[in-house]
């Protein structure tokens, strides 16, 4: 990538990273430094991290996707190959996004809590480097195994709702091909909450199917809002996921942050 992008008049210089964190750390001391674009090379867990030390700063935030799922790079209309990308990041186009926070950690993506963060939790490590994708759902299967999910309530602007799954996304696309938020924009100022509640699992394998087409919003026991902020809290303390990568427990503040970065992406 260095080298395509010095063909195309661009300077760059690459930094590799060895552990959880490192994204950041990089990202943030390059923008601090004068760095005008920051290329996070991977999946949606590194973006998010390289996320983290951004905000805030005057960098532009570059996508050249290499992981699982890739779901900000589908959002963004991204290509795969090395050549096209370079020549995404070399013409220069930026869209101003919005970002979602939840707790202390940002989000570019979403930010999901119950079932869909246990499924998070449970995913092997070894078994997504084999099966990509594959993998959360096999995670998926054991959590319907050990079926009924915690319950949770989330508040948006003075309702109370409650949950078994929850999704506060800051864009359309999921992983897995799922659309749960199907008119979520990057670049308005709200989050797009999709809730689902309930314990029958023949009622969640409905929804799920429906969520392939955007067609689970009509169905009983699903609760669309949109709100600039929320708040999620529940008994036994469900997990919470950003972008797919686990981010603590309840409870747990969310919220909207308008047009908080630049990223690049085709016209």
């Amino acid at each position: 990538m260095v080298d395509a992008l010095g063909a195309r008049g661009l300077s760059a210089a690459a930094q590799a990273t060895t552990g959880a964190g490192d994204a950041t750390r990089l990202a943030r001391q390059a923008a601090l430094e004068g760095a005008e674009l920051i290329v996070a090379c991977g999946g949606d867990g590194t973006v998010n991290e390289v996320l983290q030390g951004l905000v805030g700063t005057t960098a532009c935030l570059g996508v050249w996707p290499g992981g699982t799922a890739n779901v900000l790079a589908r959002e963004l209309g991204l290509p795969r190959r090395l050549e096209a990308i370079a020549d995404v990041l070399a013409a220069g186009h930026t869209r101003r996004v919005s970002i979602g926070r939840a707790g202390d950690r940002y989000f570019i993506l979403m930010a999901g809590i119950g079932l869909d963060a246990a499924v998070v939790r449970g995913v092997s490590p070894t078994l997504k480097r084999f099966l990509g994708e594959g993998a959360y759902w096999l995670a998926a299967l054991r959590q319907l195994a050990a079926w009924p999910p915690p319950r949770f309530l989330v508040e948006v602007e003075g309702r109370v709702e409650p949950a078994t799954l929850a999704v506060l996304a800051n864009a359309a696309a999921y992983g897995g091909g799922l659309r749960f938020t199907p008119q979520a924009r990057m670049d308005d100022d709200l989050l797009d909450i999709c809730l689902l509640d309930s314990t029958d699992r023949l009622r969640l394998i409905r929804w799920v199917l429906a969520a392939f087409r955007g067609a689970h919003l009509a169905l009983p026991g699903v609760t669309c809002l949109r709100a600039r902020r929320a708040r999620a809290h529940g008994a036994g303390a469900p997990w919470v996921q950003v972008d797919g990568e686990l981010a603590g427990r309840l409870p747990m503040d969310f919220e909207c942050l308008p047009a908080a970065v630049s990223v690049l992406a085709p016209r």
